[in-house]
């Protein structure tokens, strides 16, 4: 591999959209795993599953680091979120704070089937308006998604009604799907003199950053002013409120307070609702796409729906160990769609070996979960779309299977994995429960290939929904 001086080996990648495109000559010449210099920094690819779980889960503490990317830095405010944030007792003591509040927020189902039954009630409304014409789903499922996402992050104060909402939505998305953008400044991350110069993907960068966490700061003082400790917690935003006046008030805790700063808690907010919504209703895209390419899978859920929650009731969460199905059809979305192609970079925090090699303390370490998902050693005709095999010959839920990364794994494992899992679950299963997804009128699939942005998403497609009056009045 030729490295050349100061940019190493950066002429190393193919071109292409996906870094599983941009990796397959390196791939070809020298395996799944293999090391390189690119800028300033030292760069490990790990693309088999043994690997990837190494790095991820048995050896988790070492590479649970955060590269000091410069991107990373400077849309985070100085590194203070849960998903960039380098490993320290600052991450540590904000994950926890997140954790538990949506656990406590999942702890009670019902106001959870509420919050999310209330925006699928309005998403089939949405559907039975399109009187079986082609229509776009995207926008409309992005909407609902968010919604549930701002309920649960800000409360009742912050939804589709308040005027900023469509901005920060629109934000976000620009973030999330500009290819160019994110792929110049990953590039330019491992080049940290890049930062002093005036390039357009950081300016633009900073630009939206600001813009966003000024609409959260804002949203953030109203919620400060009506804050009522005494009263019921009814979000994130009011859970990291009541934590914050209890360090406050616990003396000498001042570095706890000093982390509950409102640089932290906005972070916490973006993290929520950026990651939150943008990878549940990309992957409620997928799971769209892939049923309109294979009807045969949507009967089959629908006869498990009709069997199991009858059609005088819509499914919930109680229902949910009985549709397998509905679950295995998630679990191949993710699986396919893989709306997370790679782990965010890791960094290792000191001296460690991988496979049995050496990797110095301060490398950077991309995990390609793709490459893990499609490989054929690890699954069975790994690009046919096959919801069956998440099922056992029981026809249970195969739930333990280790080649299933869609949400990462280890120390860094998505902290919103249990939330993601509810919210898609109730929209499938409401989705399918009432209606069928048919191609256009002219008979176009949805095509399904994937874009690559900072997430890897479908590319637009029309699709039509018949009612199948298979559940009664909303």
């Amino acid at each position: 591999m030729t490295s050349l001086p100061f940019i190493g080996n950066l002429f190393s990648f193919d071109s292409g959209e996906s870094l599983r495109e941009t990796t397959t000559s390196l791939r070809k010449k020298y395996g799944t795993l293999y090391s390189m210099k690119v800028g300033s920094y030292k760069l490990v690819f790990a693309e088999d599953a043994d690997s990837v779980k190494e790095v991820l889960v048995k050896k988790s503490a070492d590479y649970a680091g955060r590269p000091p990317f410069y991107s990373f830095v400077m849309s985070t405010l100085g590194g203070k979120d849960i998903a960039a944030g380098d490993y320290g007792p600052a991450w540590r003591f904000h994950r926890k704070l997140f954790i538990t509040a949506i656990r406590q927020y999942l702890s009670d189902q019902q106001l959870v089937e509420e919050r999310i039954s209330e925006q699928a009630e309005k998403l089939m409304q949405y559907f039975e308006d399109q009187k079986g014409k082609d229509f776009d789903p995207g926008q409309i499922i992005m909407e609902s998604v968010a919604n549930v996402i701002c309920r649960i992050t800000f409360g009742k104060h912050f939804d589709s009604s308040h005027p900023d909402f469509e901005e920060l939505l629109q934000l976000n998305n620009q973030a999330f799907t500009d290819t160019e953008a994110n792929a110049q400044s990953f590039v330019l991350d491992f080049f940290p003199l890049a930062q002093y110069f005036p390039f357009s993907s950081y300016k633009s960068l900073e630009k939206l950053t600001d813009r966003v966490f000024e609409i959260l700061r804002h949203q953030l003082r109203i919620q400060e002013k009506e804050f009522d400790p005494t009263a019921e917690i009814e979000s994130l935003t009011g859970s990291l409120l009541k934590e914050r006046l209890a360090a406050e008030s616990e003396v000498g805790t001042e570095d706890k307070a000093s982390l509950l700063s409102e640089d932290y808690i906005i972070n916490t907010l973006e993290d929520m609702f950026s990651a939150g919504y943008e990878t549940t209703s990309t992957t409620l895209r997928w799971a769209i796409a892939y049923l309109v390419n294979h009807p045969e899978c949507q009967t089959e859920i629908q006869d498990q729906l009709d069997e199991v929650v009858g059609r005088d009731r819509m499914p919930g969460l109680d229902d949910r160990p009985h549709l397998p199905l509905v679950q295995a059809t998630i679990m191949e979305a993710l699986r396919l769609g893989n709306v997370a192609e790679a782990a965010l970079p890791h960094y290792t925090l000191k001296d460690t070996t991988l496979a049995g090699y050496r990797v110095p303390k301060d490398t950077v370490v991309v995990v390609n979960l793709m490459q893990v998902h499609l490989d054929p050693n690890c699954w069975e005709n790994p690009s046919a779309f096959s919801p069956r095999r998440h099922i056992d010959a029981d026809g249970q839920l195969v739930t333990n299977s280790g080649n299933f990364l869609p949400f990462s794994a280890g120390r860094r494992v998505c902290a919103g994995e249990a939330l993601a899992k509810v919210e898609l679950f109730l929209f499938l299963s409401w989705m399918l429960h009432k209606f069928t997804f048919l191609p256009t009128e002219e008979g176009s699939l949805p095509d399904l290939k994937g874009v690559a942005g900072f997430t890897r998403y479908p590319a637009p497609y029309q699709i039509r929904v018949v009612n199948d009056n298979k559940a009664g009045p909303h």
